[in-house]
């Protein structure tokens, strides 16, 4: 497992972008805003192993995983060969992962989250920003695909989101705001969302990064 202390030191400073999942993320072509970060995050079936189904909206690069399924074996097949550098596990009712790169967030940090959101289970997407904005010192911690479950519905989405009666969107979307530092945080717009654009997007080259092979034991 991984300590803490690692992954700070592997995200201090960096540009890191959130993935979410929700279905208006497909409506338009955000690969190079997102492979354009230092550190892409994504969430759940949101990271399409060696797939390219949706890599020219979506992009293709994924530098953590962020896993809550509650079954292992179902996070199995999503990492599949783990060829991330890193797979957090925020949600405290997930089992455990077997696996050298994994960092399982502490119950301290989880507990507090669903006491911002009036006792709501926080999402896996929640549950991410707030692992990062507590604990990293980042440089941007900007988040693209999350409408806070305004366009989920009961039926899995092409990335595997859907509707969770046990979250609430409202909550989470007031704790975003309320917890953000606006000099160093955004929401991306997406298709269908009511946001305002943000043009001071980053580029960097992709050629700097390495991705490292299957670690697991």
């Amino acid at each position: 497992m991984v300590p803490l202390e690692e992954l700070k030191k592997y995200c201090e400073g960096k540009k890191i972008i959130i993935v979410g999942n929700s279905s208006r993320i497909l409506n338009d072509n955000y690969k190079k805003l997102i492979d354009n970060y230092e550190i892409v995050v994504r969430i759940n079936k949101g990271y399409l192993h060696r797939q390219n189904l949706y890599s020219d909206k979506i992009g293709s690069k994924t530098n953590i995983l962020s896993l809550g399924l509650k079954s292992a074996s179902f996070s199995a097949n999503i990492i599949q060969s783990n060829t991330v550098n890193y797979i957090i596990s925020p949600i405290i009712y997930s089992e455990r992962l077997d696996y050298s790169n994994v960092y399982n967030v502490d119950r301290e940090t989880y507990n507090t989250l669903k006491l911002e959101l009036g006792g709501f289970k926080p999402s896996t997407g929640i549950s991410t920003y707030n692992f990062f904005n507590r604990h990293i010192n980042f440089s941007r911690l900007d988040l693209i695909g999350f409408d806070f479950f305004k366009s989920s519905s009961r039926q899995r989405n092409q990335l595997g989101h859907c509707y969770v009666k046990d979250h609430h969107g409202i909550k989470e979307s007031q704790f975003f705001e309320r917890s953000k530092d606006p000099a160093k945080t955004i929401l991306h717009p997406i298709g269908g969302s009511n946001n305002t654009m943000i043009n001071n997007l980053p580029v960097y080259n992709q050629s700097n990064f390495i991705v490292k092979n299957n670690r697991k034991r």
